[in-house]
């Protein structure tokens, strides 16, 4: 009964059909399907598979954060269409990128992000990368959903492409489609793609293409899109950042530095956070009333070395229902031994897995 019909729809459902040059009958579900079954859930900022994940602590961050909104909004004088976050581990960059995704989805700016994990195996590689922006602008935009899930049905193994062809394909040439019509006619019409994570992503010639890629595309067809990329200073991203593809006209940088003063934003932090625990913990009868002394918190923030996730372990580890937060805290302080778990095991096995990472030790510590 079907055999003479084209594109039509069956009322009283959602599914609509239409053929292609040799007849063949697909449905919208079936395009859609291709796309959702190579997306990466858990590298949305809002995904549950990262629930709860890190962000920044209420009045801190507000320098750094207040220079990339004005970034992203094209205030003052930074007019670039790239933006390099970077600095090492432990620097809040995660923290950084959820924060400003958060803020920017309220203002409906967020295109799309993708926070890579290389702990993660759906999010560690660079293979659900445009499936899942690509999937985010189609909710973002939904002008641009007949052209991506277009693109899809003409090329169903589109995502066995490179990634430059997987771009301009599902991304560049809708969104072309979009510029042409006028959608994106003011300059605050620009939408925002956040990248985070990085180096998380195994493969460091794949970390660049990545870069090269949207930065090329950019370059080529002034796409009505910023981007914002958050990483540690590998030699390998920091030399794609020194081409010319990345010139200063079109990037700007922020090292996570001493210049944003983070000494003061984990004392904060601290001293929040020690003062929810002396009023919300079960065992709080038990903490002494000057808990943690003055000289303490200034020990923990030296320590901390502008490192915030020092100041979460700490935290994370005083703050256990199980054990009574100032015993915890001696542990931290080197007082006492720890009973079992280790309050720096997960910091231990981050910065295990960088320097893992690390080809030549002798070389990066200066040995002759």
């Amino acid at each position: 009964m079907f055999n003479s019909a084209s594109n039509f729809s069956i009322t009283g459902g959602t599914f609509s059909v239409f053929t292609d040059n040799s007849g063949h009958y697909h449905g919208i579900r079936e395009r859609s399907d291709i796309l959702y079954r190579e997306i990466a859930t858990a590298a949305f900022h809002n995904s549950k598979e990262r629930f709860d994940p890190p962000k920044c602590h209420p009045e801190t961050r507000l320098a750094v954060l207040s220079e990339i909104m004005k970034w992203i909004k094209w205030e003052g004088d930074l007019h670039s269409f790239v933006m390099w976050l970077y600095g090492p581990a432990g620097a809040g960059k995660s923290a950084i990128t959820q924060t400003i995704a958060e803020m920017c989805e309220e203002e409906m700016i967020l295109l799309a992000s993708f926070f890579f994990s290389r702990t993660d195996p759906s999010r560690n590689t660079v293979q659900p990368l445009i499936a899942t922006i690509a999937y985010q602008i189609t909710h973002n935009i939904p002008e641009i959903r007949d052209a991506i899930f277009g693109a899809v049905e003409r090329d169903p193994l589109i995502f066995a492409k490179s990634l430059k062809i997987q771009f301009k394909s599902l991304i560049v040439e809708p969104l072309q489609h979009l510029v042409e019509a006028g959608f994106f006619n003011e300059p605050s019409s620009r939408r925002l793609v956040i990248i985070d994570g990085l180096d998380e992503c195994f493969d460091p010639k794949v970390q660049r293409n990545i870069l090269e890629v949207m930065a090329g595309a950019q370059h080529q067809y002034q796409l009505p899109l910023i981007f914002l990329f958050a990483s540690r200073p590998e030699q390998h991203i920091s030399l794609a950042f020194n081409t010319t593809l990345f010139s200063t006209a079109t990037t700007t940088r922020i090292a996570l530095d001493d210049s944003y003063l983070p000494a003061n934003d984990i004392e904060l932090f601290f001293i929040d956070k020690f003062h929810e625990i002396k009023s919300t913990h079960r065992l709080r009868r038990y903490i002494p009333p000057q808990w943690p002394h003055p000289e303490v918190l200034e020990q923990l923030v030296e320590k901390a070395s502008g490192q915030f996730i020092y100041a979460s372990t700490v935290i994370n580890y005083v703050s256990s229902i199980r054990h009574k937060p100032h015993d915890r805290l001696d542990v931290i302080l080197g007082i006492h031994p720890p009973q079992r778990d280790l309050p720096f095991a997960e910091l231990d096995a981050l910065y295990v897995h960088i320097l893992s990472g690390v080809d030549d030790l002798g070389f990066c510590f200066g040995d002759s």
